[in-house]
C-alpha cells in the first residue's frame, strides 16, 4: 500500500505569505497529502494551524540585514545555520515528497534543506517581483508558480502562471444593490470601498478623508482604518466635520470583505498581492496606492500588472498625493462609466482564477510526483 504523500511548506511572517501556502495545504489535505509547515518562530500564523490541525515546526529566523551593522549579520548568520539544521532534520524524518515556499524569509532555509536532501523544490510568487528569497530559490526549483505576469521573468522555462489563492467567500458574492441594502447604503449612490491593508495605513487613510471632504457628498464611502490607526482617523473626520455623515462608514476592521467589495464601484488600496488577487477575481475598478517603503518596490509592480492594461489607475505617493487622490476619485465618480469600463482591462491582464489557484498548485506537485506515488 502506497504512504500516504507528503509536503513541507515554508511559510509565514505576513498574511501575504501564509495565505497561499495554507490553501494549498487545505488542497493537498483534500487529495490525501501529509502536511507540515516550518513557520517563525512565534510567527502570526501559528493560531490558523493549530485550529486547522495542521503540524508546525518553528525556525528561530530573522531577515537578512538591510545595513552594515557587523552584529546584525553575525545573528542573521548563526540563526541562519541553525534554522538550515533543523529544517535538514525535517527533511530525514519527514521525509516529504515536496517542499513549497512562499516567499518569506523563512522559507530559504527549508528550500536549501531540502535541495541539499535531494526533495524536489517549489516556490510560490504572488507579487510581479521575485521577492530575494524567491529570486534565490529559484536556480534549483523545479516550477515556479506565479500569482501575477512577472516583467522580465528570469526563469521563464520553469514557471508556470497560476494565480494566488483567496478566500472561498469570494466565489458567491451578492448583488451591487443587495450588499447596499446589507450596508445601510443607498442603492444608486457611487460607493467607494477604502482600505490601508496590513500595513502603511496611515498616509493613505489622511488622503481619503481630505479627499472625501472636497467631494461634499457625491459618494458613499466604506472606509477601514485599521485598528491602529482608527483613532486618529476618526478625530479626522470629525475636524473635516465628516463624523456621523450619511454614507460615510468608518470601521476599523471588518471580517466581511466580500460583502464590502460587493457594494463598491471603486476600490482604493495599496497593491499587496492578495488585494490585487481579489480585485482581479472580481473585475473591480482600483485606484492602486503603492506601499512606498514595501520590498523591492514590489507594490508598485503589482500596481503596473493591473494598471498597465487599464483595469486600475496606480497613483504613487509624494507631491500633491492628496489633491492627485481627490482628482481621480472625483473624475470616476462624475463619471462612472470611466470606471466600469476599466473592467475590460481584466480580461488583458489574463490574471488567473485565484479561487481555483489552490488546485493549480497542487496540480503541480502532482504531476511530477514518480509514478509509485501517484496512487
Amino acid at each position: 500500500m502506497v504512504e500516504n504523500k507528503r509536503a513541507v511548506i515554508a511559510s509565514g511572517g505576513t498574511g501575504g505569505h501564509f495565505y497561499p501556502g495554507f490553501a494549498l495545504a487545505e488542497e493537498l489535505r483534500a487529495r490525501g497529502w501529509q502536511t507540515l509547515f516550518l513557520v517563525k518562530k512565534e510567527d502570526i500564523a501559528r493560531p490558523a494551524l493549530e485550529d486547522a490541525d495542521f503540524p508546525y515546526a518553528e525556525l528561530d529566523m530573522v531577515s537578512l540585514p538591510r545595513t552594515f551593522n557587523p552584529l546584525s549579520h553575525l545573528a542573521f548568520w548563526f540563526k541562519f545555520f541553525a534554522s538550515l539544521r533543523l529544517a535538514s532534520r525535517v527533511m530525514k524524518d519527514f521525509r516529504p515528497d515536496a517542499v513549497v515556499g512562499t516567499g518569506s524569509y523563512v522559507a530559504f532555509p527549508a528550500i536549501l534543506a531540502a535541495r541539499l536532501a535531494g526533495v524536489p523544490v517549489y516556490i510560490h510568487e504572488s507579487n510581479a517581483k521575485f521577492g530575494l528569497g524567491n529570486y534565490l530559490a529559484g536556480f534549483f526549483c523545479r516550477r515556479a508558480a506565479l500569482g501575477l505576469p512577472v516583467p522580465g521573468n528570469p526563469f521563464p522555462t520553469r514557471s508556470v502562471l497560476a494565480g494566488t489563492p483567496i478566500r472561498g467567500g469570494f466565489a458567491a458574492l451578492p448583488g451591487k444593490a443587495a450588499a447596499r441594502r446589507a450596508l445601510g447604503l443607498q442603492e444608486d449612490k457611487f460607493t467607494v470601498l477604502a482600505f490601508g491593508g496590513s500595513q502603511g495605513a496611515r498616509r493613505l487613510n489622511a488622503a481619503f478623508v481630505s479627499a472625501l471632504k472636497t467631494l461634499k457628498g457625491d459618494v458613499q464611502s466604506l472606509h477601514i482604518a485599521g485598528r491602529k490607526n482608527f483613532g486618529e482617523v476618526k478625530a479626522a473626520y470629525a475636524a473635516a466635520g465628516l463624523e456621523g455623515a450619511p454614507g460615510l462608514a468608518l470601521f476599523d476592521y471588518r471580517e466581511d470583505m466580500p460583502l464590502l467589495y460587493a457594494a463598491a464601484d471603486l476600490v482604493i488600496s495599496r497593491s499587496g498581492a492578495s488585494t490585487v488577487a481579489e480585485l482581479a477575481q472580481l473585475k473591480k475598478p482600483s485606484i492602486l496606492v503603492p506601499l512606498p517603503s514595501s520590498a523591492g518596490d514590489h507594490q508598485r509592480f503589482n500596481a503596473l500588472a493591473l494598471a498597465g492594461h487599464g483595469a486600475a489607475l496606480c497613483l504613487e505617493e509624494g507631491h500633491d498625493f492628496d489633491a492627485r487622490l481627490a482628482a481621480a476619485l472625483r473624475d470616476l465618480a462624475g463619471e462612472p462609466e470611466k470606471a466600469a469600463a476599466m473592467a475590460d482591462g481584466f480580461v488583458k491582464a489574463a490574471i488567473p482564477d485565484g479561487l481555483g489557484a489552490a488546485a493549480a498548485l497542487a496540480g503541480l506537485l502532482e504531476a511530477d510526483l514518480p509514478a509509485e506515488r501517484r496512487a
